[in-house]
């Protein structure tokens, strides 16, 4: 069955919002975990400069997956902040679907503001800053997997802001997916952008932290 692809916003579907949160409760863990009011102020604050998607796939009606994005216009780059996919429907390409599902609909982005979507971005665990074997061999498959989808790690140092407050900023690898070679897009600009757009505006994280981030 093909899957039934649904973007949620503040009006519709409350149950398959609450259930989209659950999955991606179940997904990850704790310290990497923004609180769900972000969502919610994410699709408020969407607009044509700062695009936000928060995306379902649906199977019978269940969510069986869930990604969440940004388009930057200003810069012309897509970031996928979480991509999830329902532990049983995993070992499918489901998180390939979805996130390629996502990457079309930053790509339409894009298109409405003129551009050819210049890449997507996300940030993805270092395996050498692992806890354990078993996490170190999860973020290498992490790594290959993103890899198979065309995504390489960027030349540069990145700092994940603090998700909450008291959190330790967290060293980061940043991976792009070049789609447009002609727009020239650098690391420090898309730092910049994400810092500004969404940890920044989104976020509220302040200026002094960001700067600290920036100079870790």
């Amino acid at each position: 069955m093909p899957i039934e692809w649904k973007e949620l916003d503040l009006h519709n579907c409350e149950s398959l919002y609450t259930e989209a949160l659950h999955l991606y409760d179940l997904s990850f863990p704790e310290e990497v975990r923004e609180s769900h009011d972000l969502f919610r102020r994410s699709i408020a604050l969407s607009s044509r400069e700062n695009k936000y998607h928060f995306l379902v796939g649906l199977e019978n009606g269940k969510v069986i997956s869930m990604a969440t994005a940004h388009y930057f216009a200003k810069a012309n780059f897509g970031y996928i902040v979480y991509l999830a996919a329902h532990p049983e429907n995993r070992g499918a390409g489901l998180g390939k679907k979805t996130l390629l599902e996502m990457q079309r609909r930053l790509e339409m982005d894009a298109k409405e503001s003129g551009y050819s979507l210049a890449a997507v971005v996300l940030e993805t665990e270092k395996e050498t800053l692992a806890h354990d074997e078993e996490e170190y061999k999860t973020n290498l498959k992490r790594l290959k997997f993103f890899e198979g989808l065309g995504f390489r790690i960027a030349e540069a140092d990145y700092v994940q802001p603090p998700l909450f407050h008291g959190q330790t900023p967290v060293p980061l690898y940043l991976q792009i997916k070049v789609l447009d070679k002609e727009a020239r897009l650098n690391p420090k600009e898309i730092i910049d952008t994400m810092y500004e757009e969404k940890y920044k505006k989104i976020n509220q994280v302040s200026k002094e932290e960001l700067m600290l981030c920036l100079e870790a």
